[in-house]
């Protein structure tokens, strides 16, 4: 029985087709050179690699280089973010026939999550917004912030439900009991954490019946769908 869904946001709640996060990418490039001198090699090269051993770029910078983290967040989500998102109505429908609890966990701000979800027109559906400023700037995947997302839900990991557009950022929900979906991974991309693998997100309805069935070791071919 789930009693909460757990959603990260970019390019799980929407398609990395969007080009969202590419812009953004292109903002956190911008950040790191006008604002701290790097050149533009040295931020390309940096932000991937803060992100693959930090988690997150702003984590790299905040330890390694004392940002401004609220300046930061400013700066790299000053998106218009409708000239990339559009209601997604059959989304809206999926989420409104799933009876549980919806939150997101996310990496980036509550201020952005927000307005990512109403650009989307979902807001309606979530309970609450746990961010990076929740988390103590620790980030997904640091096994940190899970235990304090499950502190802060107040519900039992098995009864919980968690989907990300990165397996590694599954790992540790699975590790505590989570049921683990994948959405979209890119070509090649590691799979290992997740229980199910989606190829869009209006599939989790799919998903969440399954688990809701016993079926939640059916594998990640039962429930892969692409």
């Amino acid at each position: 029985m789930l009693d909460v869904l757990i959603f990260d946001l970019d390019e799980t709640l929407y398609p990395r087709s969007t080009g969202l996060m590419e812009e953004i990418n292109r903002r956190i490039n911008l950040y790191m050179i006008e604002k701290m001198g790097m050149n533009p090699a040295l931020a390309s090269r940096l932000r991937r690699e803060y992100w693959q051993v930090y988690g997150t770029t702003s984590r790299g910078l905040q330890l390694l280089h004392q940002i401004d983290v609220d300046d930061y967040m400013a700066f790299v989500h000053d998106v218009p973010l409708n000239d990339y998102l559009s209601p997604d109505r059959e989304l809206d429908a999926v989420l409104a026939g799933l009876p549980q609890r919806k939150i997101v966990f996310t990496n980036s701000t509550a201020q952005y999550a927000r307005g990512v979800l109403t650009a989307l027109g979902i807001d309606r559906h979530f309970a609450a917004i746990y961010d990076v400023f929740f988390m103590g700037h620790e980030s997904k995947p640091a096994a940190e912030s899970y235990r304090r997302l499950v502190d802060a839900l107040g519900v039992p990991p098995p009864r919980c439900l968690m989907v990300d557009d990165t397996a590694r950022n599954l790992r540790p929900a699975r590790a505590l009991g989570m049921t683990t979906v994948l959405v979209d991974p890119l070509p090649g991309a590691e799979r290992d954490g997740a229980d199910f693998v989606i190829g869009r997100i209006a599939e989790i309805g799919q998903v969440v019946s399954r688990v809701e069935r016993g079926e939640q070791n059916a594998g990640i071919e039962a429930a892969q769908g692409v």
